[in-house]
């Protein structure tokens, strides 16, 4: 699933489209009952700002596209009429303002919403704080993760968008090897410090990585089970976790367990 910083970057993408008086197709016939081309026509797109995993496309009249990937979607930013990957007939949303063309392929979620139902709308009004913020308030993220289950793991805590937005699988396994923590942790065995210096440390890695400019994730562990751990050599294991079963890398040197550790702040 791509993830925060893949979503900022598909914003800072999607810029050259501001300002414009942009034409919006929705091809595929699921879509049409949401009329989009014709809700939108001649209105001037104002915005685009990734929330997390999620991206909210603004126009003058109050309006918004909310897009969310998951594992299938994608973005195909470009310049209009050039050659694309996919039929621009089965695009779920086309936006073409006659230089820039941004096509969703497979986008998992695609709605538009007045600015009553995006202040109610169930999913992103629970979110906790982006992690790519440079306002990010990793006390307040840390306060959010304590009112969550006791079994919760620290690997539970990085991927609860309630908590903190923007962190996938990836940047999960990653952050915690960075941390020597393992990740089967639970969130009650550290104390307020260590949970606030945990959040604040997903925050700065994700923001040094945006602020590089380098495309490719700087991965150590992730997708690397059975490998050499690039610190000690020893061999990287992989295990399912979370509700969703989603993979979890570590080194189980770097990060020994602490299943002896007594729960915090009792």
């Amino acid at each position: 699933m791509p993830e925060g910083d893949t979503l900022e970057r598909i914003a800072q993408q999607l810029q050259p489209l501001v300002g414009s008086v942009p034409t919006i197709t929705t091809p595929l016939a699921r879509h049409q009952p949401m009329r989009l081309p014709a809700r939108l026509a001649g209105q001037t797109l104002t915005a685009v700002e990734a929330r997390g995993k999620h991206l909210l496309i603004r126009f003058d009249s109050g309006l918004v596209i909310h897009s969310h990937l998951r594992m299938s979607g994608r973005w195909d930013i470009g310049a209009t009429g050039r050659p694309t990957r996919r039929p621009r007939s089965t695009a779920w949303l086309v936006i073409d303002d006659g230089t820039t063309e941004a096509i969703l392929v497979n986008g998992a979620v695609l709605e538009l919403l007045t600015p009553a139902e995006l202040s109610l709308h169930p999913s992103l009004r629970l979110l906790g704080p982006d992690v790519l913020d440079e306002g990010f308030d990793a006390s307040a993220a840390a306060a959010r993760a304590r009112r969550g289950p006791s079994e919760q793991t620290v690997a539970d805590v990085l991927l609860d968008q309630r908590v903190l937005a923007g962190v996938g699988n990836v940047w999960k396994s990653e952050i915690l090897f960075d941390l020597q923590l393992d990740p089967r942790t639970t969130a009650t065995a550290l104390d307020d410090a260590e949970l606030t210096a945990l959040l604040a440390r997903a925050s700065e890695l994700m923001r040094a990585h945006m602020a590089s400019g380098a495309t490719q994730r700087p991965v150590q562990i992730y997708g690397r089970a059975n490998r050499a751990c690039p610190v000690c050599g020893t061999a990287i294991r992989a295990r399912a976790q979370g509700d969703e079963g989603r993979r979890t890398f570590w080194c189980p040197q770097c990060q020994p367990s602490r299943d002896d550790a007594s729960p915090k702040n009792d």
